[in-house]
């Protein structure tokens, strides 16, 4: 019963984590995408 529990709270931690981790890293690297694409196109000289 107690390997149960642990077991579930592991993989809800897990499923939590991976969840928020995306929630953050995503837009980050279409921020970043973005910016590399602006940087590309305007030749790097700034905005």
């Amino acid at each position: 019963m107690m390997m149960m529990m642990d077991n579930e709270l592991i993989i809800t931690g897990a499923f939590l984590g991976a969840g928020l981790l995306a929630y953050v890293v995503i837009p980050g690297l279409l921020v970043m995408w973005d910016r590399v694409l602006d940087h590309m196109e305007s030749g790097g000289n700034g905005k």
